[in-house]
Formats: C-alpha cells, structure tokens, sequence
C-alpha cells in the first residue's frame, strides 16, 4: 500500500510543485512526523491533492486492520475499501485493489487466527544473509550448519573459550 501511495505521489508530483520534497510526509503515521511535517501534510491534504486521497485509502486500510473484530467486520471494511480504489482513477490503487481482491481469502483468513507468517520471513531473510556473507558452500551440510548456527542464536564464545 504504501509503495502504490508513492507511486502516486510520483506521478503527481511530476507536474505539481506542492509535491516537491514530501517523499517522507506520506507513507508514516501521523503519530511519528514532527509538528512542521504535520501541519504541511494537513496543508497538502486540503488542496485536494490524488496523493492525499491514496494516503487516506492506505489510512483505511490501517484503521480495518486496528478496529475489524470479526472476519466480517473486515470483509465489509475491504469491499468498501477496494470499491472506493476501483473507482478512484488512480491506476496504482487500482492495481493493489486488484491484489486485494486475489488474495481475498489469505487476508481474511487473518481475522480468524490472527496470526501471521512474519516469523518465518524474518527466518528467511537471516538465511538468505548467511548464504550471501557465505559466497557459496561446499556441500549442503556446511550450509545448514551455518543456518543452525545462525537461526539458534548459538553463542560461540563459550564453545571456544
């Protein structure tokens, strides 16, 4: 969501001057800008810009993900939310409702289990860093010992004193 904001602010910002230097205004909470960053992003927001319209879409999407306490309160959040991206004119957002709407299923299913795959991405990410720092492996069991040694959080100062 927030990379199809920018996307906006981008071709926007191409013919319009207001935009020049408020790449940072948009894609944060409102809670983590400075008080001038704040007041310029209310400021924006008045001018009826498209980009301010794609950073209250990605301002919904936040507020059904924080206050949805049911899949169907949710599922009601989304469909309004993707109809208001269809009919917004802006292709960036109507691409990420397209998304939204393939992956209907796997995002609410968040709203029955609340859980996430967040952990094993973050696995992943470590694992891909050990086979990059590595430049390769001899055989495959140097390679998952490194991701043993890695992912377990092994202290080895112990092992070698």
């Amino acid at each position: 969501m927030t990379s199809s904001v920018d996307r906006v602010r981008k071709a926007e910002g191409g013919h319009n001057a207001l935009l020049k230097r408020t790449k940072y205004l948009w894609p944060g909470n409102e809670s983590s800008l400075t008080e001038l960053q704040l007041e310029t992003k209310r400021g924006l927001q008045k001018q009826r810009l498209k980009t301010a319209r794609a950073c209250r879409m990605r301002e919904t999407l936040q507020d059904i993900y924080a206050d949805s306490a049911s899949r169907a309160e949710a599922e009601a959040g989304f469909r309004a939310l993707c109809s208001w991206m269809m009919h917004s004119r802006l292709e960036p957002m109507k691409a990420l409702a397209r998304q939204l709407r393939r992956h209907w299923d796997y995002i609410l299913a968040y709203f029955d289990h609340r859980r996430t795959n967040a952990v094993l991405e973050g696995l992943n990410s470590v694992i891909r860093h050990v086979k990059t720092r590595a430049r390769g492996f001899r055989n495959m069991e140097y390679f998952s010992t490194m991701i043993y040694l890695t992912c377990g959080r092994l202290d080895l100062r112990t092992v070698t004193t």
